[in-house]
C-alpha cells in the first residue's frame, strides 16, 4: 500500500524551505496532518496539498512526474548502442561477467 506521507526533509524540500524552519512552523501553527512517530514528524500529503492550496491528487500527480523527471535524467547520460554495436558491447559485458 502507497504512503500518504512523507518526512520532514521531503515535505520541506516540497514547500521551498528548510526542515528545520518547517518543523518550527509546524510546532508553532499546531498544523494538523503530521504525525509524530519518532523524533522527525511526518507530514501527510493532505496537509501538504492543503498549504500548497492545491488538491491532493495534483500534488501527487506533481510528486510523480518530478520522480519519472528524475529517473529519465539518470539514465540520459548512458552511453546508448546500436545494431551491431550493441550486440558486440553486451558480448563483451557478458564475457567479463563469465570472467
Amino acid at each position: 500500500m502507497p504512503c500518504l506521507t512523507l518526512d520532514l526533509t521531503t515535505s520541506a524540500s516540497i514547500l521551498g524551505t528548510e526542515p528545520d524552519a518547517l518543523l518550527r512552523f509546524i510546532q508553532h501553527e499546531n498544523i494538523p496532518g503530521v504525525l509524530f512517530f519518532s523524533e522527525r514528524p511526518q507530514v501527510s500529503v493532505f496537509t501538504l496539498a492543503h498549504l500548497l492550496n492545491t488538491t491532493p491528487e495534483v500534488l501527487i500527480n506533481w510528486l510523480e512526474d518530478e520522480a519519472l523527471a528524475d529517473l529519465i535524467e539518470e539514465v540520459d547520460e548512458d552511453e546508448w548502442h546500436e545494431g551491431d554495436e550493441g550486440r558486440r558491447v553486451y558480448e563483451s559485458l557478458v564475457a567479463e561477467e563469465s570472467a
